[in-house]
C-alpha cells in the first residue's frame, strides 16, 4: 500500500510538473513547420526549454486578495528559480496586486488560468529609478525565458493614462473622477499638476524629481510600458493577455530568437499611444495565432540605428502568421522609426476589422532607412476605416519633430521591395495610397491577385516600378486610379473597368511610362490631363 501511495504522489506531481511546462518539443514542431517555404532565405528558432522545478509564489508569501502588495514575493522567486537553474515560477488562480516586476534568466513566468496580476499605480510601489518608471514586466540582458499560460496581466493603465475628450462619448467623458482637466477642457490627467505643468515637466531632469514633485511626472508624462524586455536571447510568449496598459503594451527590443503565440492584446480603442504587439530591432521572430485590440498600431515593427548594434539591418527574419487585429491604428505596421533597416517579413494569413488603416507602411525624414523584401499574403480584411494599403512617407513623430535631425536625408525612408498577394478586403475608405514626397518616392512594389471594395480608390503619388496584376478595385468613386507624378506603372491582366467613369486618371506630365499589358483596360478608361503625354501610355 505505501509503495502504491508513493507511486501515485510521484505521478501526480510529474502531472503537476508537466501542466506548469510549456510543451516545448509539441511548440518547437509547430515553430518548425511555420518557418518553412519562406519567400526569403529560411531561419531557425530553438524555443527556450526549461527544467523540472516549479516553485509557486504562495511559497513565499504571497496572497492573491488585490490588496496585499506581492512584489517581493514575485521578484524573490523568480531570482530564487534563476539562481537555483532555472524553472517554472507559478502565479496561481487569484487577483495579485504587484509593483514592476522583473525577469531573469532560465525562468518561465507561468500564469494559471484565473490568475490575473494587477500592477499598482500607488507612488510607494513604483519609485522612480534613473529618470524612469520600470515597465510593469521588464528584464535585460537575458537569455532563456518565457511568460506562458492562461492568465491576465491588467497594466492598470487607467491610472496613468490621459484621455482626449474627442475619443469618448458624453457620458463616458462625465464618468471621468478626479484628476484635471487641460487649460482648454480637452484632456484628462489622472492626476493633479500635469496640465498647467506639462511643457515644464518634460524638460526638467527627472532623475531629481522625487516625493510629490515626481507624481505629475508618474503618471501624467512617462507612463510605464506594460512589457519591455530587452537583450534577449531566446524568449518564448505564449498564451497569456496583456490588457488596460498604462502606454505600449508590448514592446520587446533587441531579441534573438522570439517566439509569440496565442497572445492576447485587449485595450479599448481610445486608450492613448497603447500599442498593441511591437517587434524593435529584433532577429530571427515567430508571432502566430494572436489577437489584438488597442488604442494605436495593432502589430508594428520598429527599427532604430541606435539599438541596432551595427548590423545591416535592425530588424530581420520575422514571420506574423495566423493574426487577428481589430481596433487598431493600423492591423499591421511598419514604422514610423525604421532608420535601423528592415529586412525579410512575411506577414500571412492575417484578419483585420475595424482598423484606421489594415497595411500600414510610415516613416519620414530623420526616422527613416531600407525597409525591403517585405511579403504581405493571404491578408483579409473588413470595414477599415481609412486605407486599405497605405504608405506615408512624411509622418512626423511628435517626438522628435521640430529637431535638425528631421531634415536629415541620410535618414530618409526607403521602401523598396515590396509584395502583395490574395488581398480581400469589403469595405475602407480608399483602396490604396502611396504617397512620395518632392525628393523621396516610394519604389517597387507588386499587387497580385487582390479584390477591393471601397468608397474610393489608388492614389499613386511620387512612386516608381509599381505592378497592379489581376487587382480588382471596386471603387464608387471614379476614376479608379490616379496617377500622379509616378513613373514606371504596369497594369496586368486587370479584370474589369467601369461602366460609367474613367478607369485611370495621368495627372501630369511628370507621370511617365504607363503601360497596360492584358486584361480589359482600353485608351477609352484612360483620361490624360495637364500636359502628360500620350506616348508615355502604351497598351500591349
Amino acid at each position: 500500500m505505501k509503495k502504491h501511495i508513493l507511486t501515485t504522489t510521484a505521478r501526480l506531481f510529474a502531472a503537476f510538473v508537466s501542466a506548469q511546462n510549456v510543451p516545448t518539443a509539441e511548440i518547437q514542431k509547430e515553430v518548425d513547420a511555420h518557418l518553412q517555404n519562406l519567400p526569403f532565405a529560411s531561419f531557425s528558432i530553438k524555443v527556450p526549454s526549461f527544467g523540472a522545478k516549479v516553485y509557486n509564489i504562495k511559497d513565499a508569501g504571497a496572497v492573491g486578495d488585490g490588496v496585499t502588495v506581492n512584489t517581493e514575493a514575485i521578484n524573490g522567486t523568480i531570482k530564487k528559480c534563476s539562481e537555483a537553474g532555472g524553472g517554472t515560477v507559478v502565479i496561481p488562480a487569484g487577483l495579485w496586486k504587484t509593483g514592476p516586476i522583473t525577469m531573469m534568466s532560465n525562468v518561465n513566468l507561468h500564469l494559471q488560468a484565473g490568475a490575473m496580476v494587477v500592477f499598482s499605480a500607488d507612488p510607494k510601489d513604483n519609485p522612480i529609478v534613473e529618470g524612469k518608471l520600470a515597465a510593469r514586466i521588464n528584464g535585460e540582458n537575458l537569455k532563456n525565458i518565457a511568460i506562458t499560460g492562461q492568465g491576465i496581466f491588467n497594466g492598470n493603465g487607467s491610472e496613468f493614462r490621459p484621455i482626449k475628450r474627442e475619443k469618448l462619448t458624453e457620458k463616458q467623458w462625465n464618468k471621468l473622477k478626479g484628476g484635471e482637466l487641460s487649460a482648454d477642457g480637452k484632456v484628462w490627467y489622472p492626476v493633479k499638476g500635469v496640465a498647467a505643468n506639462e511643457a515644464k515637466l518634460k524638460t526638467l531632469d527627472t532623475k531629481t524629481l522625487t516625493g510629490a514633485a515626481a507624481e505629475p511626472y508618474r503618471t501624467g508624462i512617462k507612463r510605464p510600458y506594460l512589457i519591455n524586455i530587452e537583450k534577449v536571447q531566446g524568449m518564448l510568449v505564449e498564451g497569456v493577455t496583456f490588457m488596460n496598459s498604462p502606454h505600449i503594451t508590448n514592446m520587446l527590443r533587441n531579441i534573438d530568437g522570439l517566439v509569440m503565440k496565442d497572445v492576447k492584446v485587449l485595450n479599448e480603442w481610445w486608450f492613448q499611444n497603447a500599442d498593441g504587439l511591437d517587434i524593435s530591432v529584433c532577429r530571427n521572430v515567430l508571432m502566430y495565432g494572436c489577437t489584438v485590440n488597442t488604442g494605436d498600431d495593432g502589430i508594428c515593427m520598429k527599427s532604430s540605428k541606435s539599438s541596432a548594434n551595427g548590423r545591416q539591418f535592425g530588424l530581420e527574419n520575422i514571420v506574423i502568421k495566423d493574426c487577428k487585429v481589430y481596433h487598431a491604428h493600423g492591423g499591421f505596421v511598419i514604422g514610423s522609426n525604421t532608420d535601423g533597416g528592415m529586412n525579410n517579413i512575411l506577414v500571412q494569413n492575417c484578419d483585420f476589422s475595424w482598423s484606421d488603416v489594415g497595411l500600414r507602411f510610415k516613416s519620414g525624414k530623420g526616422r527613416g532607412g531600407r525597409v525591403q523584401n517585405i511579403y504581405c499574403q493571404d491578408i483579409f480584411m473588413k470595414d477599415i476605416a481609412e486605407s486599405c494599403i497605405e504608405f506615408e512617407l512624411t509622418y512626423e513623430d511628435k517626438a522628435v519633430s521640430g529637431t535638425a535631425v528631421d531634415k536629415n536625408l541620410s535618414l530618409a525612408p526607403d521602401f523598396a521591395g515590396l509584395y502583395f498577394s490574395n488581398i480581400y478586403c469589403d469595405g475602407a475608405k480608399s483602396a490604396i495610397s502611396i504617397g512620395g514626397t518632392a525628393d523621396l518616392n516610394v519604389k517597387n512594389l507588386e499587387f497580385k491577385n487582390m479584390i477591393i471594395s471601397s468608397n474610393s480608390g489608388v492614389d499613386a503619388f511620387r512612386s516608381q516600378n509599381v505592378t497592379f496584376d489581376n487587382v480588382q478595385i471596386n471603387s464608387l468613386l471614379k476614376p479608379v486610379y490616379k496617377l500622379n507624378k509616378a513613373e514606371n506603372i504596369t497594369f496586368k491582366n486587370i479584370p474589369s473597368v467601369p461602366e460609367n467613369g474613367t478607369f485611370a486618371k495621368i495627372l501630369n506630365a511628370e507621370t511617365k511610362n504607363i503601360v497596360f499589358q492584358g486584361g480589359n483596360v482600353k485608351a477609352a478608361n484612360v483620361e490624360i490631363l495637364n500636359g502628360a503625354e500620350t506616348s508615355q501610355v502604351k497598351f500591349k
